[in-house]
């Protein structure tokens, strides 16, 4: 390139190089007009206007070319060959038209590269075939490198000046396809000219033919160009105003052409007006009638006719509306009396509505149709009225109602209209006389049934259980269903006491007695809250919120049964709610503890491992138990993450007891349904490097009873990675059996309560519970007999087989410290031993 810079700053007459600039400025602008214009013509006359393009811009390259070759003072002498010069001028004019039509007339892609490279090489050709007609007096050499990079130059500059020119039509898109295709000119000749190299040769002579001064010879030809140009841009202007004024011309024939057939139309317009009309207000939904300022009629639809059942003699115009009004009454159209004086009577009332303003009425149909009459008044008097049948829209939006009111299952009414029902009755009783009972019931083991036997039988249940519902009640109650097994029973009662319990207690005889559900029988029962207004409150949401509470205590009583409520029970609720609200800070500020009570050999007395056992450290409360907060847990859902603390603590606590102490740990049901067991299970093994047959974990019969195929599918994924598996409790249920059968637990926790029974006074209770610890031990799996208390527990239960003891008999629970201290004694005991 710096051969280049050198050719153009050394070897060129600067005044020239520019007039070649301006030629082939000139003759770019002529040419992209004359191409713009190719675009815009028919096919025929597009290819003259090509020809005229690659003319311009070819005879606009040449003459840059020759001028810019004037401009060369390469040091020698220089003459050119006349018919390689005009040969260079014809390959110049020719690929440029067809770099020009390429572009224009091909609709792909690549039409604007490959007109670009076609042009290309038209200007490559023009120069190299001009350069080839340079006579001098010595010997003319070549760079390949820059005349690869001149014809690139070309080339890509061209594609450029081709994409502008296709896409923007302006002057703006004009002056910058012509500044590129300039460039693509110019860069390519100077790029070219670096690449020669002349090498004087005494010895050859050269004839100068020119005997003219190079600057004259480059002004006549600029001269002669600029004008060629000059006529041919002159050419483009005017053809482009003549195609205007050809436009408009046309554009104004056409427009006297469509005047003259809209005046033509207007007739035919009119007249198929009034036939469009007229089948567009007798096809109307709606009956439509007018009645000028006298009350006659001017025009109605055929609908308004059949509607009405109108005959010929009451449509004419002019007929008066109390005409047609007796009509309606005396032929029974209308609901109610149709004699002469009820006819008079309607017309009347009729008459008394405002004719100034918009009114609109329900009229009932003999039939049962509800007919909607709206009346529009006119300004110069008079009226328009519509006459829609609503019938299906009212019984569909009664039917909406209902469906919004009631439940979809039971068809009894849903909390939003047992709600609004309230309302009314609380307001009742306000007025004194009368007071309102509100019993809200809870059907027992309902899951039960829909878990066994599947929701279609829950379904059916829960129809049952409505339909006996209505038959227990009278027909002043209002049963509802809440949601799920809810249900809800609100009657007025003058005697509370009396009326509420008897209809408690018919309610819960009635849903005690076997349900026949097709291929099944169950039996459920109800637990029942009461409460009564206005003794328990005078508002909706309170009276709920205390049969609700009323309900729950029933429950927690032991189900089956019902309680009224009492202010006892909101403190009890709001105890219970801080209590609920100090455990979820519990966990945050770490007040939960474990304890630890070890299990041990029933022969030898060796420790096997340590059941973790969960404790609170109330701040104002002190210790509270298990059994008060652990069943709150459950409920809320806070046992999920205090039960993965656990696991984590007590996997952590147990890494650093010897290898062959094991860790027992209790799980919730709530863990089972919250899917993340496993995970929980295999994080706390892996955080804390504990050996998986290392940790026991316990559930109850409970526990299975819940999700049965759930609870065993976790329990198999967890004993496949090496976890035990203890089933706790066992003998309190009544399906042991069964679970021993679908699951091979690794081992039974004999309950307390047959532990206890051992050393009793009782014979036959010591004969059950040595027969449940026999059975236990006949299964072949690892025993543990928990609660033991005494030495004779103890001595009978290894009497029996038992394999492993546990209770206060041998340790209480005792903080991890005590775990420590306990296995250095074991320790130094077993080396005395030794």
């Amino acid at each position: 390139m710096f051969r280049v810079f050198t050719c153009l700053t050394a070897e060129h007459d600067w005044r020239l190089v520019m007039l070649a600039g301006l030629v082939c400025f000139v003759a770019s602008i002529v040419a992209v007009s004359i191409f713009h214009r190719a675009k815009a013509s028919s096919a025929r006359r597009r290819l003259i206007w090509i020809a005229i393009a690659g003319a311009a811009i070819g005879y606009g390259i040449w003459a840059t070319h020759f001028v810019a070759m004037l401009a060369y003072e390469p040091g020698v002498s220089t003459d050119y060959g006349i018919a390689l010069t005009a040969l260079s001028l014809a390959a110049a004019m020719i690929l440029t038209s067809v770099g020009f039509g390429v572009a224009v007339s091909n609709s792909g892609r690549w039409r604007a590269a490959a007109g670009g490279g076609i042009i290309g090489a038209g200007i490559a050709s023009m120069h190299y075939l001009g350069m080839w007609a340079l006579e001098v007096p010595g010997y003319v050499t070549w760079s390949p490198g820059l005349v690869f990079v001149s014809i690139a130059l070309g080339m890509v500059l061209g594609y450029a000046a081709l994409a502008v020119a296709l896409g923007r039509h302006d002057k703006w898109g004009t002056f910058v396809a012509a500044l590129l295709l300039t460039l693509a000119i110019v860069s390519h000749h100077f790029t070219a000219m670096g690449a020669v190299q002349i090498v004087p040769d005494p010895t050859l002579n050269n004839n100068d033919t020119l005997s003219l001064s190079p600057a004259f010879l480059a002004m006549a030809i600029a001269g002669v160009a600029l004008s060629v140009l000059g006529m041919s841009l002159v050419g483009v202007l005017t053809d482009r105003r003549l195609a205007t004024r050809t436009s408009r011309f046309k554009e104004i024939i056409g427009q006297l052409s469509i005047a003259r057939q809209q005046l033509e139309g207007s007739q035919r317009e009119l007249q198929e007006q009034k036939l469009r009309l007229d089948t567009a207000i007798n096809n109307m939904v709606e009956g439509v009638c007018m009645f000028d300022a006298e009350k006659r009629l001017v025009v109605c639809n055929e609908r308004y006719a059949r509607l009405y059942q109108l005959p010929p003699e009451l449509l004419r115009t002019g007929t008066p509306h109390t005409d047609i009004i007796r009509h309606r009454i005396v032929n029974g159209i209308l609901k109610g009396d149709t004699s002469e004086g009820a006819a008079e009577k309607f017309v009347s009332k009729l008459a008394a509505l405002p004719f100034d303003a918009v009114s609109s009425r329900i009229d009932e149909f003999a039939d049962g149709r509800l007919i909607c009459v709206t009346r529009q008044p006119m300004a110069g008097g008079g009226w328009v009225a519509t006459h829609l049948d609503v019938t299906e829209q009212r019984r569909s939006e009664a039917k909406i109602t209902h469906m919004a009111q009631h439940d979809a299952l039971t068809d009894l009414p849903n909390r939003v209209l047992l709600r609004e029902r309230m309302e009314d009755a609380i307001a009742v009783t306000r007025n004194g006389g009368l007071d309102l009972a509100v019993l809200m019931l809870d059907l027992d083991r309902f899951k039960e049934v829909n878990d066994t036997l599947g929701h279609p039988a829950g379904d059916a249940l829960l129809r049952a259980v409505a339909a006996r519902l209505r038959e227990c009640t009278t027909e002043t109650a209002l049963i509802a269903r809440l949601g799920g097994d809810e249900f809800a029973v609100i009657d007025y009662v003058t005697n509370p006491a009396v009326e509420a319990a008897a209809l408690a207690e018919r309610i819960r005889k009635a849903l005690c007695e076997p349900f026949d559900l097709g291929d099944h029988r169950v039996t459920v029962g109800t637990s029942i809250g009461i409460a009564i207004a206005p003794r328990d409150g005078d508002d909706s949401d309170v009276l709920m919120k205390s049969a609700d509470l009323a309900l729950y205590s029933a429950k927690g009583d032991g189900r089956g049964a019902f309680r009224f409520f009492e202010p006892e029970l909101d403190e009890l609720m709001h105890a219970r709610r801080n209590l609920e609200r100090d455990m979820r800070d519990a966990i945050a500020r770490g007040e939960f503890e474990l304890h630890y009570q070890p299990f041990v050999d029933a022969a030898t007395g060796e420790i096997r491992g340590f059941e973790s056992l969960l404790r609170w450290h109330h701040p104002q409360r002190g210790l509270v138990m298990p059994g008060e907060f652990i069943p709150l847990a459950e409920e809320n859902g806070l046992i999920v993450p205090l039960g993965e603390w656990v696991l984590r603590t007590a996997c952590a606590e147990a890494a650093k007891w010897p290898a062959d102490l094991r860790i027992a740990i209790n799980l919730s049901p709530a863990q089972f349904r919250s899917k993340e067991l496993v995970r929980v299970v295999v994080g706390a093994l892996a955080n804390s490097g504990v050996a998986p047959h290392r940790l026991e974990l316990e559930v109850t019969e409970t526990v299975i009873m819940h999700d049965s195929e759930a609870v065993f599918t976790a329990l198999g994924q967890l004993r496949g990675l090496g976890v035990r598996i203890a089933l706790d409790d066992f003998g309190t249920g009544y399906s042991s059996l069964s679970f021993l059968q679908r699951f091979p637990f690794d081992k039974i926790k004999i309950d307390r309560s047959f532990v206890n029974e051992l050393s009793g006074t009782r014979e036959e209770a010591q004969h059950l519970a040595r027969a449940v610890v026999r059975f236990a031990v006949s299964l072949g799996k690892t025993t543990t007999g928990e609660g033991v208390e005494t030495k004779e527990q103890r001595d009978i239960l290894r009497e029996e087989g038992c394999v492993e003891t546990q209770g206060y008999y041998f340790s209480r629970p005792m903080p991890a410290s005590g775990v420590a201290k306990m296995l250095r004694r074991a320790a130094r005991a077993a080396i005395r031993a030794a």
